[in-house]
């Protein structure tokens, strides 16, 4: 699999992309979260749903969408690498924020208001008093954009550009249709493992952090209460 540059150049590819989207998605899925937690107004329902639209979104259409937008609508967006860190964004943020928007709101108000009480602006307040504490949601978001991106095949096979900028998954199916090398089942096996030992070490940090700043709760209890706010 070493000596084989179309597989090196898939898995790099791969790795490119779930870094891109971990790097874009988690900060403007936090922002939108903060956003969306914060609007009140007849349309904020409305708003709320419509964000959440890529979850029940089959992904077929999603990827067929993005496509025909780019070629067709955002013709100076080539496709390859640029198109396809594009819809593994679109198609993760969803998952960032509703992770970020349900640890929020079991959070509450009382916080960042304690904070901006001694003194904090409301930038400061943020910064200071609740980003901390949205910390194991920030790492659980990361872990979930990470995987999905480089478990991704329809996005990315609609969105590359030619066997350059083909992914793991999309060179296992192009393989798939013929035989199988022992390379190619090295090359899943370490994505596997890579994969693996990444989420696994966001994981312990996110342990850690919530044993420092000594945080109870579940995340079903968050989901819960995200849930909750919805139906009202």
């Amino acid at each position: 699999m070493l000596h084989d540059p179309d597989l090196r150049t898939a898995l790099l590819q791969s790795l490119r992309l779930a870094a891109i989207a971990v790097l874009v998605t988690v900060p403007l899925g936090v922002a939108l979260a903060l956003g969306l937690t914060r609007w009140r107004g007849r349309t904020a329902s409305a708003s709320r749903v419509v964000s959440l639209a890529t979850l029940v979104t089959p992904e077929i259409v999603m990827g067929t969408a993005l496509l025909l937008v780019i070629v067709h609508v955002l013709r100076f967006i080539p496709l390859g690498t640029p198109a396809q860190a594009i819809g593994h964004i679109t198609f993760s943020i969803a998952f960032v924020l509703i992770i970020v928007r349900g640890r929020l709101l079991a959070i509450g108000p009382e916080y960042e208001e304690a904070a901006r009480d001694l003194g904090a602006s409301r930038l400061q307040a943020i910064r200071l008093a609740l980003l901390p504490m949205l910390v194991p949601a920030v790492v659980a978001s990361a872990i979930i954009v990470f995987a999905i991106s480089m478990d991704d095949f329809v996005i990315s096979a609609f969105l590359s550009s030619g066997t350059s900028t083909d992914t793991v998954p999309v060179r296992i199916y192009a393989a798939g249709r013929t035989s199988p090398t022992p390379a190619l089942n090295a090359l899943a096996t370490l994505t596997l493992v890579i994969t693996i030992v990444i989420a696994l070490v966001l994981f312990l940090v996110w342990r850690a952090v919530r044993r420092a700043r000594g945080q109870t709760g579940s995340t079903v209890g968050e989901f819960a209460t995200l849930d909750s706010d919805a139906v009202s």
